[in-house]
């Protein structure tokens, strides 16, 4: 009797359990993931000429009217600035002036830079995320890597060259300094890093809210000084057209199915011509799209409460903050969430330690319905699909995505918070 209590209390085992079982899967996995990611991000664009969209048509334009004393902002003026992509250039002038030197430059050069840029970025944030994370286990560092290689966001900032990998790298560093709370020098320089990915695109600036609540003053120091720097040096004589005319146009959103926030969401139902038609959201949506992103925040910030005093509790407040980003801003481009990468890479290391499948089976809907989902509604429409109603109710996979994701951070935390209560942690 006592035996059978015993095997009956006992965990059940699970062919993931056995080291060698996991290994062949990650090899059954590996070898397409890495294959397919070397052939699209590397040998197609060096080797057979492949052409950066947004990098060569928007970046090196607005860099080479820059060059040559001339406005770097002229399309928005004539074609507007709707439209977070194209060959309208609506970032900060700082950007455009970094990349004065490349004016010039063989387009077949520039292209074999950017794709090595853009995937030693990767590389980067990969490294770092790694070690924040303390992932001393192969098998969990080469799951984490096939899912950042078959993300699909990762390959289509490569195809257009667009400068959203660079910023993962920079939030990597910054995430690194995050969780080494008590790394005085670790601090300045994830600063700095957080500095630098605003000053190039404002996508990350929420995160800028998690450093001030948190009383991070040097990370928040440095994060400041370094942005303003290069704002002031990065033709400064442009900054103001960007703030009080283009990003008040790009910040009006649209409901272009290509936008994955909830602001897009409502202009697709205020207006469901904009699905196929890049305009501005209507005035109701866009007042419901700023009352959505008060209530995330705030919400996300409560849970949050009181901060956490474990290098994974840091950890899951990065993740939380960085979900929560797309839902706060008025549009969140498909090549925008590969910073959710961030928070991937954090609730998969945190759920297989507590094998807490709730939350992993969030993270894997999110990461489908982001990834494959969205990718699937995308050949539809270049096939012709013409069934609108299922088009619509696809566009909507990225907002799914992004929510759930969210909300498996609010509930790892949670969850960490009770554990850390009960005396359990987060650590096996």
């Amino acid at each position: 009797m006592i035996g059978e209590l015993a095997s009956t209390a006992r965990p059940r085992a699970s062919a993931l359990d056995n080291r060698r079982f996991r290994s062949v899967l990650l090899g059954i996995a590996g070898v397409p993931i890495v294959a397919t990611y070397l052939w699209q991000a590397l040998v197609q664009p060096i080797f057979f000429g492949g052409y950066l969209g947004d990098f060569q048509e928007s970046y090196m334009r607005a860099a080479g009217r820059l060059a040559s004393g001339l406005d770097p902002y002229d399309l928005c003026a004539t074609i507007g600035c709707l439209e977070p992509t194209g060959p309208q250039y609506v970032m900060p002038p700082v950007l455009a002036w970094m990349l004065q030197p490349l004016v010039g430059v063989s387009g077949g050069v520039i292209t074999v830079g950017a794709v090595l840029v853009l995937n030693a970025s990767l590389a980067v944030f990969i490294w770092l995320a790694l070690k924040a994370l303390r992932v001393d286990d192969w098998q969990l560092a080469a799951l984490l890597v096939l899912l950042a290689l078959a993300f699909e966001p990762v390959i289509g900032n490569i195809s257009e060259g667009q400068i959203n990998l660079v910023l993962l790298g920079l939030s990597g560093l910054w995430f690194w300094a995050w969780v080494q709370e008590n790394d005085s020098r670790a601090q300045w320089w994830g600063g700095a890093a957080l500095g630098v990915a605003a000053a190039l695109k404002l996508i990350q600036g929420p995160v800028v809210l998690l450093v001030l609540w948190a009383r991070r003053w040097s990370m928040l120091v440095a994060a400041a000084a370094a942005g303003l720097v290069l704002w002031i040096m990065g033709a400064p004589q442009y900054l103001f057209e960007y703030l009080f005319k283009v990003l008040p146009a790009v910040s009006a959103g649209t409901g272009f199915f290509e936008n994955h926030s909830p602001g897009g969401t409502l202009a697709r139902l205020f207006d469901p011509d904009t699905f196929l038609t890049v305009r501005g959201s209507p005035a109701g949506a866009r007042v419901l799209t700023v009352l959505i992103a008060f209530i995330v925040l705030l919400l996300t910030l409560a849970v949050l409460r009181p901060r956490a005093t474990s290098a994974m509790g840091r950890a899951l407040e990065a993740a939380a903050v960085v979900a929560a980003t797309p839902l706060i801003a008025s549009y969140s481009w498909g090549t925008h969430l590969v910073l959710l990468l961030l928070p991937i890479f954090v609730l998969i290391m945190w759920a297989i330690r507590r094998r807490d499948w709730t939350v992993i089976g969030l993270v894997g809907v999110s990461w489908f319905l982001i990834g494959p989902a969205h990718k699937l509604m995308q050949a539809l429409l270049v096939t012709g699909y013409s069934n609108l109603i299922v088009l619509r109710l696809m566009a909507e996979f990225g907002v799914v995505g992004i929510l759930a994701l969210w909300l498996a951070c609010l509930i790892a935390v949670r969850r960490s918070r009770a554990a850390t209560v009960n005396g359990v942690s987060d650590h096996p």
